[in-house]
C-alpha cells in the first residue's frame, strides 16, 4: 500500500481541506488488494507529514462534509 499512498500524495485525484492545516488527498485506484477503491491521505504539506491513509468505496461523505481546495481537470 505505500506505493499507492506516495502516488496519491504526488498525483491525486483531488484535494480535500482537513482539521487545521491537515489535507487530505484522494486518488481513485480500479485494482488495491480490496479491489476498486479510494485511497485517502491524510497529510500536513508544512510538515511533509503523512498522518494516516484509509481506503473507501464511497467518497461522498467526506465531499459532502470537506470543502474542496483542488480537483484533477476532467474527473
Amino acid at each position: 500500500m505505500e506505493s499507492l499512498i506516495l502516488e496519491t500524495t504526488s498525483a491525486p485525484d483531488m484535494i480535500l481541506q482537513g482539521h487545521g492545516k491537515e489535507l487530505l488527498a484522494l486518488k481513485h485506484y480500479d485494482q488495491t488488494p480490496l479491489g476498486s477503491k479510494d485511497v485517502v491521505v491524510v497529510y500536513r504539506e508544512d510538515k511533509q507529514l503523512i498522518i494516516t491513509a484509509f481506503l473507501t468505496s464511497d467518497h461522498s461523505k467526506l465531499l459532502r462534509k470537506r470543502r474542496t481546495l483542488w480537483q484533477r481537470p476532467n474527473l
